[in-house]
């Protein structure tokens, strides 16, 4: 008996027959990016291909203390014990019983199952201590599909501390590109600054003398007026975007005010990265983690339906009580008399007025919605690649003219100065097209920090290196 009650859990642990059977949501994919191939690489650590020191030690920074994961980690934590106790109620509970009494028999004797049992006629100790074992039978699988539908929970909790890591590390790529991106507009508004100085204080010049009008002066000095206006604010979006990332890597209050972001690659010399994705679009459903995840708690729904079904049937319990008696004895250990019982209770439900049946209805009604969200989680990520695609090659695009613009005006100031030496060209003229040179580059800084955030979208749209777990736990 006792091997049978011991075997019992064994043998019924994971039969959660009542869960209907999973089977992935079909959804038709493309065999193709549109006509962009896909090269096999491996994206784990991709903002290492940026080629700046100074953003690796950013991401291990984020990926070691950032508020994002580390919530991320108390959610697994919650879904791992959530798990942990699951499991356990498929298993027999063990605890140690014991009681005492003080009292007296009637004329010293106890009377049943047709015998007479002698025992002091006296004021006694009546004392009891032994173990009891108490076990449900998991005949319809209510337990197992708890435990199943809690362990698709840690992987999902487990899929999304990845998905936190990797939009963490696509943060601080793109705050970390637009510092830089900031740094490089304001070196060239400050430039810029001393050539609108210079220009109006000549203009001033030629006005005092009579060569030219008030409304050329009045050109000037506005002109003048929005260099110097732009400034602040330009500085103001600088110090924002360097607090954002010291928040995002996770640094304390006490660094946050302290200690600047260090800064490495100037944003002319930051490495672009090839812009094809690395995965095929059939691939995508296993190397994104956020699809990932919601595959798992659509998972979860299927086993709760199993768990609200078997409420339907009657639930069955063992208890098995042994131990030993002492009567009057000094030494509660040195028993007088042992004892077992192994009793059995069942409950089946007659009439809940429905309750039930809304139970299995909203398990299912929960399954429904959890189909909606992971489909909706597969249309967002082919959305998302579709987008950085298109950027990627607008960007590049736009890239490419600015620089072709920008090269232009570093001809013409060229020339303009040479025109100047030779007495043809004024030093209005040269301090004009230096203007025009430092709106060029301001065009230029802003079409590479859209080419660098579109491969940044690209590498977080394709999972970042991220792949799911296999059935035997393997990546």
């Amino acid at each position: 008996m006792r091997k049978v009650v011991f075997l019992l859990p064994l043998l019924l642990s994971g039969c959660a027959w009542l869960a209907p059977h999973y089977k992935r949501p079909e959804v038709a994919l493309p065999k193709t990016w549109d006509g962009v191939g896909a090269v096999a690489r491996d994206d784990r650590e991709w903002w290492q291909r940026y080629g700046d020191s100074v953003l690796d030690q950013l991401e291990s920074e984020a990926q070691q203390r950032s508020d994002d994961i580390a919530l991320a980690k108390t959610s697994l934590s919650q879904a791992q014990a959530q798990y942990s106790y699951a499991f356990a109620n498929q298993l027999p509970s063990i605890s140690v019983a014991g009681s005492d009494a003080y009292g007296k028999f009637a004329d010293g004797k106890v009377r049943a199952m047709g015998q007479s049992f002698q025992f002091p006629n006296k004021t006694s100790n009546f004392g009891f201590v032994g173990g009891m074992l108490n076990y449900e039978l998991d005949l319809w699988g209510k337990n197992a599909s708890l435990s199943q539908a809690a362990k698709a929970g840690v992987k999902g909790a487990v899929y999304a501390q990845d998905a936190a890591r990797l939009s963490v590390a696509a943060g601080v790529a793109k705050l970390y590109f637009s510092l830089r991106a900031l740094d490089r507009n304001v070196a060239i508004l400050k430039d810029s600054i001393r050539t609108q100085d210079e220009i109006l204080a000549l203009v001033q010049h030629q006005y005092d003398v009579g060569a030219v009008d008030a409304l050329l002066l009045q050109d000037a000095t506005e002109r003048r007026d929005t260099v110097h206006a732009a400034l602040p604010d330009m500085e103001d979006q600088r110090n924002n975007a360097e607090s954002a990332l010291s928040v995002l890597v996770g640094r304390s209050p006490q660094e946050l005010i302290q200690t600047g972001i260090a800064r490495g690659q100037e944003i002319d010399n930051l490495k672009v990265p090839d812009p094809t994705p690395s995965v095929l679009p059939s691939e995508l459903l296993e190397r994104r983690p956020d699809i990932a995840m919601h595959e798992q708690m659509l998972i979860a729904s299927n086993f709760n339906i199993g768990y609200a079904r078997a409420a339907y049937f009657p639930s069955i319990s063992l208890a098995s009580l042994a131990g030993v008696n002492n009567i009057d004895i000094d030494n509660l250990y040195r028993a007088t008399s042992r004892s077992w019982t192994l009793g059995a209770a069942m409950a089946a439900p007659v009439l809940d007025f429905g309750r039930t049946q809304s139970g299995v209805k909203l398990a299912k009604a929960n399954k429904n919605q959890q189909v909606t969200l992971y489909q909706q989680s597969i249309r967002t990520a082919f959305k998302e690649v579709r987008d950085a695609l298109l950027a990627q090659n607008t960007a590049s695009e736009r890239d490419a003219d600015n620089i072709a613009r920008d090269e232009a005006a570093q001809q013409k100031l060229h020339l303009t100065t040479l025109r100047l030496n030779q007495g043809y060209a004024s030093q209005i003229d040269v301090l004009v097209a230096q203007s025009t040179v430092q709106l060029a580059e301001l065009s230029r800084v802003k079409a590479r920090l859209q080419r660098l955030d579109a491969s940044v979208d690209l590498y977080k749209a394709t999972g970042g290196g991220f792949k799911a777990s296999t059935p035997d736990g393997k990546k």
